[in-house]
């Protein structure tokens, strides 16, 4: 995918945040009461802590534990390196449950581009986290699909281009991987917008089944909307 689509879909993602959230700002900044939007909170927190109780107002500003049975749609995307093929692109759309208040799995159709690869399949993983507002997370993930990418060809001997000669100077091929997999370390941190809308970002390494000069450094973000 050429890298003039990567602001394009950044904007797209922008546009729909703003829109879904009525171009508010995260509630809870100057409210210790940030989630009472959702029933569970709310009747936790109904009261509320009095301003000289400190720590209550900490606890209720962070807490997030009510997210549990939650579940939810998530998009992201983000920047990739491969030393054999350089920079590229990554996006994917999938489901995402909270199994406990501090512990998530996810599963989304996955897809990659680079100038001379791309790939498609499934990923899927899991998300140890606090459960709190701002929740930092380790996780652990994998990857099957297929794997398709342009190779130098000008000395195979094979006319790959069919126009009549073989190997001539800059002649190309394609190869397809039809079992390409990846398991992969992953770091990051969410934050929720509102009870019900979450931001996060992440980093990953990709350790590939085609060897290491396939394995990929991934940073990116996403958006999610919860339910329960």
């Amino acid at each position: 995918m050429n890298s003039s689509f990567h602001p394009i879909v950044w904007l797209v993602a922008g546009c729909a945040l703003v829109v879904t959230l009525g171009c508010r700002l995260p509630t809870g900044i100057t409210h210790s009461r940030w989630a009472m939007e959702h029933p569970d909170y709310a009747e936790k927190y109904a009261e509320g802590a009095p301003k000289s109780d400190p720590i209550g107002k900490v606890k209720q500003a962070s807490d997030a534990r009510f997210l549990n049975g939650a579940e939810g749609t998530y998009v992201s995307a983000g920047a990739a390196y491969r030393s054999r093929t350089g920079a590229g692109f990554v996006a994917d759309v999938g489901n995402e449950n909270y199994l406990t208040s501090y512990l998530t799995q996810r599963m989304s159709v996955s897809g990659a581009a680079g100038w001379d690869q791309a790939s498609i399949g499934l990923d899927t993983g899991l998300r140890l986290q606090t459960p709190t507002r701002l929740a930092p997370f380790v996780g652990i993930g994998g990857y099957a699909g297929m794997n398709w990418e342009t190779v130098e060809a000008d000395d195979d001997g094979v006319d790959n281009d069919d126009d009549g000669i073989t190997d001539e100077r800059g002649e190309e091929d394609t190869e397809y991987d039809l079992t390409m997999a990846s398991i992969y370390p992953e770091v990051g941190a969410h934050f929720w917008w509102t009870p019900h809308a979450r931001l996060t970002g992440f980093g990953r390494y990709w350790v590939t089944t085609d060897g290491r000069e396939s394995d990929a450094w991934i940073v990116g973000g996403g958006l999610a909307f919860f339910r329960k």
